[in-house]
């Protein structure tokens, strides 16, 4: 009776802790910026660049056909002016860590230059506004992004801002 009950109450768990990660899963719409996704695989984290500037606009973009709507900033280079295009996430992954983000703030981007139908733009793996503000998109250790790990490992990536 004991071991029935025990093995009721296993099941029943792992059907929340399914339930529950389905849930998470579905609130956000990641189509193309998926891990491993067609865009995704443009970003080689050997090659990693950093480089500083003023941020000019926040803006939505679809980095490729068939993407979600994403976040995007404008920044102007610190070193020549250019005006970069700067990918930083899907909009509903992006769009509420960023609240506090606005245009005129020095940044520092940390990310790789990529080319998208014939455009040099670049894909953030974390940003720095001002002295205080961090916003991380990616793991610097292998260029993971945040939108595809697991709520557990999405709050410890998060903690340690």
């Amino acid at each position: 009776m004991i071991k029935s009950f025990l093995q009721s109450s296993l099941i029943a768990f792992c059907l929340a802790l399914l339930i529950v990660s389905s849930a998470f899963a579905g609130e956000m719409n990641i189509k193309g910026w998926e891990k491993g996704s067609e865009y995704d695989s443009l970003y080689d984290n050997t090659d990693r660049d950093v480089f500083k500037g003023t941020l000019l606009k926040i803006k939505d973009i679809e980095p490729m056909d068939g993407m979600t709507e994403g976040i995007g900033v404008l920044v102007k280079d610190k070193e020549d002016g250019e005006k970069v295009l700067v990918h930083l996430g899907p909009k509903d992954f992006v769009e509420p860590r960023i609240k506090d983000l606005r245009p005129g703030v020095r940044v520092k981007v940390y990310g790789v230059l990529v080319e998208i139908d014939g455009e040099y733009e670049y894909m953030a793996a974390k940003l720095k506004a001002g002295e205080e503000r961090k916003y991380k998109f990616r793991l610097t250790k292998d260029g993971t992004p945040f939108w595809s790990l697991s709520p557990e490992e999405l709050q410890k990536e998060e903690s340690s801002n």
